[in-house]
């Protein structure tokens, strides 16, 4: 038996094995009237795929879950209509847009397997990552996570790859901060993780919450990245501007305008206060680990990241000045 999982054109397509139970999200994109013919087109690849080799004899160990966030297109027709017979298809239709990240968290508690995963409408898996992910999980039960490299999109060409998340250290806060130290996208959102630990983990309305949410994830459990590719990510969503996805997320100017510095104190907030993951932790050892979580956001953009992106400006400002003509 083979597992594989991919994303075309916004649609999630998967087969599965036996003792697989896995989620999927496919936030329902608002497309235009175009655009509405492909997109049937891709929804009926997704349910033939859905359907092929052993995924109808073991249809009782997947679940898909839609959850249409009112989209003003057809996509309800054409889901009721594509899905009919098929029960592992759970389609969910909001009243009213109820943003984004109320969304996904739908989808999150709506799930009911062991493994769950999000894919993002305008993104891709690789085919056949899915597999190697539950397999691993299998054989490794102190993980929470597990993801293959992730590339980042642009204009359709490959703008950059997150690559090298893996924490394995023993200890949970060590995770946490190396993890903190490190993340510049936040694409391990999209890895496959045990559903069973996100019940005490919640989404929050703010920049970065894909950062905590994994922070979470890394406190209570292992991290694997493997090298291998294993996701597509779009920058051309809401996430392409930090003020128009600070927006879209319902967070402040502030977060717009310095999204670094406001996802650095969430990430404090986060261990001290927010989350209950880190409730039991002796109140000097919280401390310790929301400083350090705020520091190692603060040196990875400030400190690494932040004096590139000027000396690059600074590079293309010289470059492109106009010559003086010395007559």
């Amino acid at each position: 038996s083979q597992a594989d999982l991919c994303v075309h054109g916004g649609i999630v397509m998967a087969t599965t094995k036996e003792q697989m139970n896995v989620q999927v999200t496919a936030v329902a994109k608002q497309l235009a009237k175009t655009c509405a013919s492909a997109h049937q087109k891709s929804l009926n690849a997704w349910i033939e795929i859905a359907i092929r080799d052993r995924a109808a004899k073991d249809r009782k160990n997947l679940e898909v879950i839609i959850s249409d966030n009112c989209s003003p297109d057809n996509t309800e027709e054409v889901v009721q209509e594509i899905s009919k017979g098929h029960p592992e298809i759970k389609y969910y239709r909001q009243k009213a847009n109820i943003g984004m990240i109320p969304n996904f968290e739908f989808v999150l508690r709506n799930a009911s397997g062991k493994y769950f995963m999000w894919v993002a409408d305008d993104d891709a898996l690789e085919v056949g990552v899915l597999l190697k992910y539950m397999a691993f999980l299998e054989s490794h039960p102190y993980y929470s996570l597990v993801s293959g490299e992730i590339k980042y999109w642009l204009d359709n060409e490959q703008d950059l790859s997150e690559r090298g998340f893996t924490f394995e250290q023993k200890s949970s806060s060590l995770r946490v901060i190396g993890y903190y130290f490190k993340v510049v996208y936040g694409g391990m959102m999209h890895g496959l993780m045990r559903r069973e630990l996100t019940k005490g983990i919640n989404l929050r309305k703010v920049i970065g919450n894909d950062y905590h949410f994994i922070a979470n994830l890394a406190y209570l459990g292992e991290i694997k990245h493997f090298e291998f590719v294993g996701y597509h990510k779009n920058f051309g969503g809401t996430s392409k501007d930090f003020k128009q996805y600070a927006r879209h997320m319902g967070d402040s100017d502030f977060a717009g305008n310095f999204p670094h510095l406001k996802m650095a104190c969430d990430a404090f907030a986060e261990v001290m206060y927010r989350s209950q993951v880190y409730s039991e932790m002796p109140f000097h050892s919280k401390l310790t680990l929301a400083a350090s979580s705020f520091s190692g956001m603060i040196i990875r953009y400030y400190g690494q990241i932040f004096p590139f992106m000027v000396g690059g400006r600074i590079k293309r400002f010289i470059l492109n000045r106009p010559s003086k003509n010395l007559a």
